[in-house]
């Protein structure tokens, strides 16, 4: 502190960006300490502004259509003083849903409305169906005394009684500590950057190429720095209500989350069994600080871009041991087309999530399988490299672990002799226990429901139709080497590159050095078979009529573009061994700036088609996500189908149930936080059934009263009980002993890795010391 406050008293544009930053910082934590926004509104306080709908008291006092009504927004408060920040609206309603002509339940909610523009976001909340009580949350982005509430009508009977506003103030607070952290890495990077600073990295080309690695991170980044942009993917809504179900399990006590008890109306839903989460915490606790889902979400690419950034060009220069090689290789993978759609237009958050640690394992095979057998210390760092790698796979996406073990085995197969070594065999085997401790939290549950045989509507398949169906949706060979909407292509820049790997590996003059010509060669056959394992060409027919468990896992990519996640990789390593190869003959430097020209060309391209005119819409943050974009799709249903129980028919609007299972008479139902509590009666002679109102999955136990469950035929979960017995049971959200056991196991071996690798570095400084 001494050697900075010296450097940025001399430095006038410092102490500008200084005054400026505590002065927004003084500006939030002044609303942050202000008395928080409280309004109530009795049915008298409305104002009516329905045109067609007939506005009057119901027979319990609330007033609204009282008749159903047309779509449109039937009543509005007078104005409201508000400052910038969340608001929870409570309300006590009446709601009787009709059905529009696609035979869809009609809803009912509230929104805010300003007179001054851009004041609020226009976000429209709906409040739950079959329920006389809800909470939504409602956004305002300046503070501004023009602001009403209004009340709209989908459709149907719709009546309010007490309504309240209430500013979140933790979310407040959130914002002041979100602005402190905003300068103090905004500082940080300054001091880190600037040549005259104290704190600045000596190596002058490092320092450059990292913060030309800054800049491409901000232009791959650019759709969620946009207002209401970069959340309309194919699978945007789908990844926005996981981080809303990760956030409501954390704050009813489920740690970590196995099921979100809010998703399908209260039925409950759980791709957490199925599906690799750790990644979403992170937006998750966000959000449970009161950060907007949308922000949370944009804040997480943000994360995961800076993430892909650093992990490759530490990659790529371990690889290389050159720092502008780093930075190409870096930039060429962090703006390929491919990501690009990965990340905005198909919102794959596991896929795109799992490219940030593909580079790490081409890394550590260099380590492990160089000319010369691996030192200690080129085995350890290969081992971790391993470690996060393949762990961090199994966290973010099946599939793309799939096939990077896939083409990792076909590596490791073909060096029989080195991978059999005593050295490289036992960081293997090193690497794949630790993988497997540090994980077992998510295996044991994640194998127990898969080979239970209950969830049948996963995807995948084992005959030659199924391969030829996955074949039919392959891409055509031109569309993956060029150019072409929503960035369905493997980019030319990389293609270009291979090339020019090819020639020079065929025509070359002078030895090749081994390193270069064998990553090359390596990364250019599987890369170039990747690709045409994604094309409409490539016999998935002939995969589909493989024995069948073979079959079934080589066909479970459920798309086979996906391969190009793996050409992704390899073709940039292989244009990085076509850069160093021309480096000796001067020619390094045109063909990196012709990559770089071909690259940032095709980002043009695929922002001009991406980018709306306008800022795009601001999506809801109600504590439920429900219907967010109104009828067009319901998410609080809906998420996907692929994790249902065996037996559960899901419509729109709910679940149907075809079979009568109920045998006991049960005196009442209720959910509440502390779970599904019932009262019932069971005749004599045989046990009583009774079906609650959940989707089964194994994560359930009873806290209070007696009784078995078990799924029934309707895919929910159902209780057994003695023949006879009457009383309460409580049903609430219970892990198995086995998986506590196991996330015990996972903890320890968390601690204890950390431990050794901190064991390590001090005897590796004492070393040196």
């Amino acid at each position: 502190m001494k050697r900075i406050w010296p450097f940025l008293r001399k430095s006038k544009a410092a102490m500008v960006l200084l005054a400026v930053e505590l002065a927004i910082i003084g500006f939030t934590l002044a609303q942050a300490v202000q008395p928080a926004a409280n309004y109530e509104i009795m049915p008298d306080q409305w104002e009516v502004i329905a045109k067609n709908a007939t506005i009057d008291y119901d027979e319990e006092g609330r007033i609204g259509a009282v008749e159903p009504a047309e779509e449109e927004s039937i009543l509005r408060t007078s104005q409201l003083r508000l400052s910038a920040g969340h608001y929870k609206i409570e309300a006590d309603y009446n709601f009787v849903p009709t059905q529009n002509k696609d035979e869809q339940e009609s809803h009912a909610g509230v929104y805010f409305m300003a007179d001054d523009a851009m004041v609020v976001t226009g976000e429209r909340e709906l409040f739950a169906v079959g329920r006389t009580h809800d909470t939504v949350v409602l956004n305002v982005r300046y503070t501004n005394k023009t602001i009403r509430l209004v009340a709209y009508d989908g459709g149907g009977v719709f009546t309010l009684g007490k309504v309240t506003i209430q500013q979140d103030r933790v979310y407040a607070w959130v914002r002041v500590l979100g602005w402190l952290l905003a300068a103090f890495f905004l500082d940080l990077l300054l001091l880190l950057f600037l040549p005259t600073s104290p704190l600045a990295i000596r190596n002058a080309d490092l320092r450059g190429c990292l913060f030309l690695l800054g800049g491409a991170v901000l232009l791959a980044s650019m759709p969620v720095l946009m207002q209401g942009v970069g959340i309309f993917g194919d699978d945007t809504h789908f990844h926005l209500s996981r981080i809303e179900g990760i956030a409501q399990g954390l704050k009813s006590g489920q740690f970590p989350v196995r099921i979100y008890s809010q998703a399908k109306n209260g039925y409950g839903y759980a791709p957490s069994l199925f599906y690799g989460e750790l990644c979403l915490y992170f937006p998750a606790v966000l959000r449970t600080l009161g950060v907007s889902v949308q922000l949370s979400y944009h804040l997480y690419v943000l994360a995961v871009q800076m993430l892909t950034a650093g992990i490759a060009f530490y990659s790529f220069r371990q690889m290389f041991s050159h720092n502008k090689t780093a930075l190409l290789g870096s930039v060429l993978y962090l703006l390929n087309p491919y990501r690009l759609q990965n990340l905005y237009w198909r919102a794959a958050v596991g896929e795109y999530t799992a490219m940030a640690f593909l580079p790490l394992i081409p890394a550590a095979l260099c380590l492990l399988y160089g000319r010369k057998e691996p030192t200690k210390k080129q085995a350890g760092a290969a081992c971790t490299e391993m470690v996060i790698a393949f762990g961090m796979l199994l966290q973010t996406h099946m599939i793309s672990l799939e096939i990077m073990a896939l083409a990792t085995a076909v590596f490791c197969l073909f060096h029989l002799r080195r991978t059999f070594s005593r050295c490289v065999l036992f960081v293997w085997l090193k690497s794949v226990a630790i993988v497997l401790l540090l994980n077992l939290w998510f295996l044991l549950p994640f194998l127990e429901i898969m080979g239970s045989g209950i969830y049948g509507g996963m995807y995948g398949g084992t005959t030659m139709n199924a391969g030829r169906m996955i074949q039919r949706s392959g891409y055509a060979i031109p569309k993956v080497l060029t150019w072409n909407t929503h960035g369905r292509n493997i980019g030319i820049e990389l293609i270009i590159g291979c090339m020019v790997f090819l020639w020079a590996w065929i025509g070359h003059d002078e030895e090749i050095p081994h390193r270069e010509q064998k990553i090359g060669l390596w990364s250019t056959g599987i890369g170039l078979a990747a690709c045409w394992a994604s094309t409409n060409t490539f016999p998935w027919g002939l995969v589909g009529a493989l024995p069948g468990k073979i079959s079934g896992i080589l066909l479970a990519i459920q798309f086979p573009w996906r391969y190009l996640t793996l050409a992704a990789i390899l073709l940039t390593l292989a244009t990085l061994c076509a850069v160093s190869l021309l480096r000796p003959k001067k020619l390094a430097r045109p063909l990196a700036v012709l990559l770089l020209s071909a690259s940032l060309l095709g980002v043009g391209f695929f922002y001009r088609e991406y980018l709306p005119s306008e800022s795009g819409e601001y999506v809801g943050d109600s504590g439920e996500l429900v219907y967010v974009d109104y009828l067009v799709t319901n998410v609080a249903w809906y998420y996907d189908k692929l994790y249902l129980p065996i037996g559960a028919k899901e419509t729109r609007d709910g679940f149907v149930i075809e079979k009568k299972v109920t045998t006991a008479e049960v005196e009442q139902i209720e959910k509440t936080e502390k779970g599904v509590i019932l009262q019932y009666t069971a005749g004599m002679g045989e046990d009583g059934i009774i079906e609650l109102p959940l989707l089964y999955y194994p994560v359930y136990g009873i806290k209070e009263g007696a009784g078995t469950l078990f799924k029934t035929e309707n895919g929910m979960l159902g209780i057994q009980v003695p023949a006879g017995s009457s009383g309460t049971i409580r049903v609430a959200v219970q892990e198995p002993l086995r998986w506590r056991l196991a996330e015990l196991v996972s903890a320890v071996t968390v601690l204890v890795w950390i431990g050794s690798m901190k064991k390590k570095k001090r005897k590796t400084l004492q070393g040196k010391a």
